[in-house]
């Protein structure tokens, strides 16, 4: 391998190609890519991705920095022939807990670092083929689209009069998928028989948990760079009935489904019993169940409101114009978590100096702030503010061993001049 490493122009030429050939052609079926993610401007495009995103370790322990000092040309080029000569096998992938909103934990699957290269450059690889059969209503995990769009697109038909609302939550999706009916899913496109039983040995590799090998028989799991990519390949036929049915014109009802992932909702002017029987039907088909706990029908009345990706769509009046009214903002949910993060940064208890304590607080509220400007999210701010505050001032407070308004307007003023709290507190039209 060159020491220079090779560009990413001609991965770009690749995906090109092959989005081109798979929109011109929805019925062609690929027979010949497993060779191209072996290339080796691929895998380093692959190392690139990889070590961008961050991560710890799977079951070795490896990080892309243990990678890149034991030497990465020779890693690659040791992976590259075990690919070549079909000798390539996943390793189980590490299971961890994250907490969920409810209060829940959600198991994530942590692959290896090899295993994740590789998973990257089959990424590249399938990613343009199915993006081309993908629907305009799906906006998760997709290149450029994002949550935003989705909150935009839910918004503008709630504008419109769709305010019969079917709010879907689907029964532990990751865990529950049907490892057949994604392979014949993906065989629907693919034929290169070596690219399907590399991701049937990914499906079906299992996890370690507390020192145990355990098997997954359904399921993919979260975590894995290519699990995105599968979960709307097992969902698309439902976005893709809605398409063909065409019951999204005026004379059908005006019935829109918007999908970011495995959270759905549907909006109808009327006739929204029709989407609902149509997408349970589906779900039904590919083996999966709504929660019906969580799953809700409703009517976007005045005062009702909906969630969806952490915002909250409120119907209201308009004052002046006595008009309909929609305003997106963070959801209470949304707000809380917001303050339960606010004070585990700033505990007295934590052994950092004040100046770091807000150092941390301002990159953790430039992302949840750069997430949640859309829309109407101008009051929640000032709210926030009002709240960040009192916990700054109170920490100075306990640092200092002073107290009053004024030693608080000395110590936030040299702080927030130094590293600018709340300056990008703006709010963007939807």
């Amino acid at each position: 391998m060159r020491s220079e490493l090779p560009s990413t122009v001609r991965v770009q030429e690749l995906q090109r190609k092959l989005y081109k050939k798979a929109k011109a052609e929805p019925k062609f079926r690929f027979y010949s890519l497993y060779d191209k993610t072996y290339r080796m401007d691929v895998l380093v495009h692959a190392f690139r991705r990889v070590k961008a995103n961050g991560g710890t370790g799977g079951i070795d322990g490896k990080t892309c920095a243990d990678v890149e000092a034991a030497g990465l040309p020779e890693y690659l080029e040791e992976l590259q022939r075990e690919m070549k000569e079909r000798r390539y096998k996943p390793q189980p992938v590490k299971r961890v807990y994250i907490p969920k909103a409810s209060g829940k934990k959600r198991p994530l699957g942590i692959p290896t670092v090899r295993d994740r290269i590789v998973q990257t450059a089959f990424l590249t690889v399938l990613d343009p083929i199915f993006e081309a059969d993908f629907s305009a209503m799906s906006f998760g995990f997709r290149p450029k689209k994002n949550a935003h769009d989705a909150i935009r697109e839910i918004y503008k038909y709630l504008n419109w009069g769709c305010l019969e609302v079917y709010d879907v939550d689907i029964e532990k999706y990751f865990e529950t998928v049907n490892h057949s009916k994604l392979m014949k899913l993906l065989a629907l496109r693919i034929t290169d028989g070596q690219i399907l039983h590399v991701i049937r040995q990914w499906l079906s590799c299992g996890y370690v948990e507390d020192g145990q090998h355990l098997q997954s028989k359904s399921g993919t799991p979260q975590g894995g760079v290519i699990s995105p990519l599968l979960a709307n390949i097992y969902l698309n036929p439902v976005d893709q009935a809605f398409k063909r049915r065409d019951i999204d014109s005026r004379r059908n009802g005006s019935i829109h489904i918007v999908r970011y992932g495995d959270d759905i909702v549907i909006l109808a002017q009327r006739n929204l019993d029709v989407g609902i029987v149509l997408l349970e039907h589906y779900l039904e088909r590919l083996g999966l169940c709504l929660n019906r706990k969580k799953t809700r029908r409703l009517r976007m009345d005045k005062g009702k409101s909906v969630d969806f990706l952490g915002f909250r769509f409120l119907h209201t009046i308009n004052r002046k114009t006595k008009k309909r009214l929609m305003l997106v903002y963070p959801s209470p949910r949304s707000q809380q978590r917001c303050r339960g993060k606010v004070r585990i940064l700033l505990h007295h208890r934590i052994p950092l100096s004040t100046k770091k304590q807000i150092k941390n607080l301002n990159e953790f509220l430039r992302g949840w702030v750069g997430y949640f400007r859309l829309g109407n999210a101008s009051e929640t701010f000032h709210d926030l503010a009002h709240f960040i505050e009192r916990r700054v001032r109170r920490q100075i407070q306990r640092r200092k061993g002073k107290g009053g308004y004024g030693w608080y307007r000395i110590g936030c003023e040299r702080i927030y001049g130094e590293l600018g709290l709340f300056n990008d507190y703006r709010v963007c039209r939807i």
